[in-house]
């Protein structure tokens, strides 16, 4: 049986059809966008009666299976296509094969539908990034039947993940593959990231029960999180090394400095004091900060490999993207965008020198990491498209309170045709002006530097001062 191989959609449709990005000081970052969604275009696949997946859905096009933490991260940049890349397929293609206990597995078959792994294998399971992957697809459709739709799926595997891979110490483990850092030289018993995902699990689960209205389920999900959050510092903390460890069965720390600590930033659930020494090993050059940022294992670990190696030094988008909006949850916004740009700048140096996107990079030079797949979109889209969305132009949709909250970027930018709730919204920023077109009525909070304000607008078109 052979795997679909995607569709293919001409360059004017995908313009007419998707977010088109206006930035005068940076044509390579607007043609790596397209080139992204040119790429990510041929990655909608269909099912077949043997596999029974989805009619259409979205995937990272991995030798024709499907995988939970690929799947969950090409949401956060799909979300901005209109469903032109159907990802909520793709998501109700785990969620339709959930057993009774509420397990899902980290990846199914091409050929049949099957998970691959041993259910009791700790290979079996993947980051719990569901809930995450349907909030950020909430905030853009404000859809409320859809988080109906999928409570039980997501509050099943939270259960299930409680049952069988948490530890009596309350953190939890994984292994290497498991982890989705496949060859990661990590080992221990409790690990840092899935510890710290589950705590961001259990934080985005509070809030889809609270738009649920059900009042019992977020009462139980804040416990889950504050007992959980409190576990991961007060076990994995080092104070004086400034980072997040692994532990052994005793408790002991396993250290190695690796990007799963960073997992912290996106939870929430460092102190700012904790994300200040996070923040300052990420601007380490001799760790983190390398030409291309930011490796997956730190420059100074004795496992590093400056080819890449997959997880022991490449630069991976995933990681890339976690940390990036990390740091813009600890208003690190400066940081943030500067990471954005060298990371934008070194795709697109190798998509000059090679024509095409890769699944993973070299840190130290303008080059696909060794080994990596080319045409990979897949979830090396999220640098072109939600980084440059998010980071870049400092866009942030909240479809369902009508909030847009605007970073103003810092240099005159824009973007037309996304996706808003009675049809296409565009922002655009100039030297001393902005311009917002909008079919619906919205409020627009504006970031210009240390100045905030907040502005209600009708349905139309506004120019408003950039400084008023």
């Amino acid at each position: 049986m052979t795997e679909s191989t995607g569709i293919e959609i001409d360059s004017t449709a995908l313009r007419e059809r998707l977010p088109r990005p206006h930035l005068p000081a940076h044509p390579r970052w607007e043609a790596l966008y397209w080139r992204a969604w040119e790429l990510g275009a041929r990655m909608v696949r269909q099912g077949t009666p043997s596999n029974r997946f989805a009619p259409q859905y979205v995937d990272a096009a991995f030798g024709g299976n499907i995988f939970q933490w690929d799947t969950c991260f090409i949401a956060a940049f799909a979300r901005y296509s209109n469903e032109l890349l159907p990802v909520r397929p793709a998501l109700d293609n785990f969620y339709s094969r959930q057993e009774p206990d509420g397990y899902i597995a980290r990846e199914y078959r091409w050929e049949n539908g099957a998970p691959l792994w041993a259910k009791g294998s700790g290979d079996s399971c993947n980051p719990p990034l569901f809930a995450w992957a349907e909030w950020l697809l909430y905030s853009v459709h404000g859809d409320v039947g859809r988080l109906q739709q999928v409570w039980r799926h997501l509050d099943g595997y939270y259960r299930w993940l409680i049952a069988n891979r948490r530890l009596p110490n309350g953190l939890y483990w994984i292994t290497d593959m498991g982890s989705g850092m496949d060859n990661t030289p990590r080992y221990g018993a409790a690990w840092t990231d899935y510890s710290i995902q589950q705590a961001l699990n259990a934080r985005v689960m509070q809030q889809i029960a609270q738009i649920l209205g059900d009042s019992a389920a977020s009462t139980f999900y804040q416990h889950e999180h504050a007992s959980l959050s409190e576990q991961i510092n007060r076990l994995m903390w080092d104070e004086a090394a400034g980072f997040y460890w692994d532990l052994d069965a005793g408790d002991l720390p396993v250290p190695a400095y690796s990007v799963a600590a960073f997992w912290a930033l996106l939870a929430e659930i460092a102190s700012p004091a904790q994300a200040a020494k996070l923040i300052a090993q990420l601007r380490d050059p001799q760790r983190f900060w390398r030409t291309h940022p930011f490796p997956t294992l730190a420059a100074d670990e004795r496992w590093f490999k400056p080819y890449g190696d997959y997880w022991l030094g490449a630069v991976w988008a995933p990681t890339n993207y976690m940390i990036i909006r990390g740091l813009h949850s600890y208003a690190a916004h400066d940081f943030a965008r500067e990471a954005s740009a060298r990371h934008l700048d070194a795709m697109c140096d190798v998509l000059d020198a090679t024509g095409t996107i890769w699944e993973n990079y070299r840190p130290d030079e303008m080059a696909p990491g060794t080994p990596a797949r080319p045409d990979f979109v897949g979830w090396s889209g999220l640098g072109p498209i939600a980084l440059l969305i998010e980071s870049i132009l400092g866009i942030e949709l909240d479809r369902p309170s009508l909030t847009v909250r605007w970073l103003l970027p810092h240099e005159p930018g824009g973007i037309d045709n996304l996706p808003w709730a009675d049809g296409p919204l565009d922002l655009h920023c100039g030297a001393t002006a902005l311009t917002v077109r909008s079919a619906s009525p919205l409020t627009l909070e504006i970031t210009d530097g240390t100045q905030r304000r907040r502005v209600e607008l009708s349905a139309g078109e506004h120019t408003l001062e950039r400084t008023p």
